[in-house]
């Protein structure tokens, strides 16, 4: 029923060419083992780059001089990028196929990685390497995401899906063998190798078929490019230099103003503007009978949007744990990268349990309820681990709430997106490879962007209350400090910013620990927030469907 209701408008999207790329697949054709290892291996290798970066917290502080907005800002320009053109991604798929395209978004991705691995500032690291992994990333993800519903139909569509989601769970392990390389020799070596993984996974892409050829009847969409990369990365840029900028009063690393006020809140407002411009431009485009970068049937259909919801939220919740939880785990606990990779494991096994066998246990897939179960799961972790805070640490409580918030991830992820995919005819399943890549990466971006800015402005909040507070001869220079945009650091830092700042008599101490409470507040506040933020989504559920027929 859901398919009939939308695949006429992703027919006047893509004209008879949805005739033509449908009819490249063989209803009832044996499994195909080999295509899939190559998308597994590129969905890994992706995945495990952000992985990575999340607990390479220490080696950028110490080799390149990062704070943590420097490495909130290094992990939203991947997504950033990423996302902003990863529809147009989907959409190169389509026209020029999907394995010249996973070629061309891999050869990027080594190539960024080889400028991470030898950055000399985290200017460079950022804008650079940064920037262009994730504008590989842009066609590898739609790449993985189109070609499964291009080689595989019903069960085993859904099996596929499965194993790419085990692929992303899979990601949460190797922090181990990379926090074993990023200690033992440092993040330029670890970069290289996931380079050269790259690389051997650009090798083994002679294993994918060649499904179809290259349309020229099909244009790329061109205005719609530029309206969803310009607007998704004027809306994320904007929600992430809150913490920096100030949202409406600039703050003292304000660059410049907009009539009076910091330039955050036009630039996100430029940015919704922007892609409710795209909305009505793919509108008169689709009227028109050309190849719409984002089709009708993604807009207007409430099981696709729930759907594409459910796509995003799990990277959210990542982006939000990879900048909460590993800054406090490695400045606050003094865990080693190491230490970090070897507490993944609590989440990426349960994540990967579930992403693997719950499509195999289902035997009707029935989206909507599974994914109403990892919602909760994810909420009940996101509260024990607001819960797991301490001033100088963290309690045995985070490693339990770690676990509940992997199976949840794992149990959303096993199910999202072939919610997406089996709601939509054959191509726009194939198209929606770049839409839902975008959902991630903007989820990610998101994520990472609002939780950081987040946690940085309630820190802030939090210490001028605290240091507010102060008794003693530790008075005096309390208005001096909190004249100060206290960032989240680590204790001797924060001793030095306390000297500084001319306390003195073994006042430094109280400082420490008025501002570690304020630290300690802050990552429970935004952890809640976050469980806040998924029961929202969890309310969204009601549109996603209730069973797909295997």
């Amino acid at each position: 029923m859901f398919s009939q209701q939308i695949a006429g408008g992703a027919d006047v999207a893509l004209g008879n060419n949805s005739r033509v790329r449908a009819a490249d697949r063989v209803e009832g054709a044996p499994f195909l083992v080999a295509p899939l290892v190559v998308i597994v291996l590129a969905q890994i290798g992706t995945s495990s780059d952000n992985a990575a970066l999340g607990i390479a917290v220490q080696q950028l502080v110490g080799a390149l001089g990062a704070t943590v907005a420097d490495v909130q800002m290094a992990n939203l320009a991947y997504s950033l990028i990423a996302g902003s053109f990863m529809i147009a991604g989907g959409m190169v798929g389509v026209v020029v196929g999907w394995r010249k395209t996973l070629r061309i978004g891999l050869v990027l991705a080594i190539l960024g990685e080889i400028v991470v691995a030898l950055s000399p500032n985290m200017g460079v690291f950022t804008w650079g390497g940064r920037s262009i992994v994730g504008l590989g990333a842009s066609f590898i993800t739609p790449s993985v995401l189109g070609l499964i519903p291009a080689l595989y139909e019903g069960r085993a569509r859904a099996t596929a899906f499965g194993f790419v989601a085990a692929a992303s769970a899979v990601s949460a392990l190797v922090p181990i063998p990379f926090g074993l390389l990023l200690d033992t020799a440092g993040f330029r070596v670890t970069f290289g190798v996931i380079a050269a993984y790259f690389a051997i996974v650009l090798v083994c892409t002679r294993l994918l078929p060649n499904l179809s050829k290259p349309d020229a009847s099909m244009s790329i969409d061109v205005g719609g490019i530029v309206l969803a990369a310009s607007g998704l990365a004027f809306l994320l840029f904007g929600i992430a230099r809150v913490s920096s900028w100030g949202f409406v009063e600039p703050l003292s690393e304000c660059p410049f103003t907009i009539g009076g006020i910091a330039p955050t809140l036009p630039a996100i407002a430029t940015g919704l503007c922007l892609l409710t411009c795209l909305v009505l431009f793919e509108r008169r485009r689709e009227s028109q009978g050309k190849a719409a970068l984002l089709p009708c049937a993604f807009v207007d259909a409430p099981c696709v949007r729930a759907g594409l919801l459910a796509v995003g939220v799990p990277l959210f919740c990542m982006g939000a744990q990879g900048i909460i939880v590993t800054p406090y785990l490695q400045l606050v606990a003094g865990f080693s990268a190491l230490q970090t990779g070897l507490l993944s494991l609590l989440s990426g096994i349960p994540m990967l349990l579930c992403a693997m066998l719950v499509p195999k246990l289902v035997k009707k897939t029935r989206p909507r309820l599974v994914i109403r179960v990892g919602y909760g799961l994810i909420i009940a972790g996101a509260c024990s681990m607001a819960l797991s805070f301490e001033p100088h640490g963290v309690t045995p409580l985070l490693f339990f709430a770690t676990s509940l918030v992997g199976a949840g991830l794992g149990v959303v992820n096993s199910q999202a997106n072939n919610a997406v995919a089996s709601v939509v005819d054959p191509v726009a399943a194939q198209q929606s490879g770049g839409i839902q890549g975008t959902a991630r990466n903007v989820g990610m971006a998101l994520g990472t962007a609002i939780m950081g800015s987040l946690l940085l402005v309630t820190m802030q909040v939090g210490a001028s209350a605290e240091l507010s507070a102060l008794e003693g001869d530790a008075v005096g220079s309390a208005a001096v400090m909190i004249q100060e945009e206290i960032s989240f650091c680590d204790d001797a830092t924060y001793e030095e910013f306390a000297v500084r700042s001319g306390v003195e008599g073994g006042d430094e101490k109280v400082v420490v620990e008025s501002l570690a409470a304020a630290r300690c507040n802050a990552a429970s506040v935004s952890m809640f927030v976050l469980a806040g933020i998924v029961g929202v989504a969890f309310i969204g559920t009601r549109h996603i469907v209730r069973e797909l027929q295997g």
